[in-house]
């Protein structure tokens, strides 16, 4: 089971990062990497713990889901190279402003109050650069359930961990079949 997740992160990250290189000249400017180290250590002082900021991150999902986004736009880097991979609507969005755009969009298009948890699947950290994989379930008021998977990209930027890429796809029923929401 193990080693079909792993698989399973690998070919998610070998697929976006192959998408993102090939579409990155469209940008106007070349991609920037002003604002984090490529040298940084896991020692650095001031440094906030990974952990910590996915935990900020689940937090501010829950806002996100509930009409709020200032929480995780602050959690994003602001540069343009960063991007959404909306599986669901099968849409791009690259560039902070862009992002911003979209994060705000679903926030506003949450009225109702949904119920959001997660189950993280796996996750990984380098010295500059983490990802996590992660399954999330929104349910509404009305019952109607929409279930993800959810692969997130950080950097640290300024000592920082800064959220640089999403990627979600609608779970499939044989994904969640045996599972029960919480």
């Amino acid at each position: 089971m193990k080693k079909n997740i792993s698989v399973f992160i690998l070919l998610i990250l070998l697929a976006s990062s192959f998408k993102y290189r090939s579409k990155a000249k469209e940008f106007d400017q070349p991609i920037s990497t002003t604002g984090y180290a490529s040298n940084a250590t896991t020692t650095e002082k001031n440094v906030q713990p990974l952990d910590a900021v996915v935990d900020q991150m689940q937090r501010a999902n829950l806002d996100k889901a509930n009409g709020n986004s200032e929480a995780i736009k602050s959690l994003w880097s602001h540069t343009e190279n960063v991007t959404i991979f909306d599986g669901g609507e099968n849409q791009e969005f690259k560039g902070w402003k862009a992002v911003q755009a979209e994060l705000e969009k679903i926030s506003a298009g949450n009225p109702e109050n949904y119920t959001y948890t997660f189950e993280k699947i796996a996750s990984h950290q380098s010295d500059d650069q983490a990802c996590v994989l992660q399954k999330e379930h929104y349910l509404l008021k009305t019952g109607k359930a929409v279930n993800l998977y959810a692969t997130i990209v950080f950097r640290k930027e300024n000592n920082t961990w800064k959220i640089v890429h999403r990627q979600e796809n609608v779970l499939s029923s044989q994904d969640k079949s045996d599972e029960s929401f919480k």
